[in-house]
């Protein structure tokens, strides 16, 4: 497993790999389950990073 220490690490490499990690663009899934308890299973694919210091990741 990759481990980073984003104090140990330069802002521009921080970017790279933010970037990298937005696009192109995953796919996630999101869950939720009603008041009744059905679950609901959805596909997820608006993923966007801002910034590096401090980073910030929208979704």
């Amino acid at each position: 497993m990759l481990k980073i220490d984003p104090k140990n690490t330069p802002i521009p490499k921080l970017h790279h790999m933010l970037l990298g990690s937005v696009a192109p663009r995953p796919i996630a899934f999101a869950s939720t389950i009603d008041k009744d308890g059905n679950p609901n299973l959805s596909p997820f694919s608006f993923f966007n990073a801002f910034g590096v210091n401090p980073t910030t990741l929208i979704f």
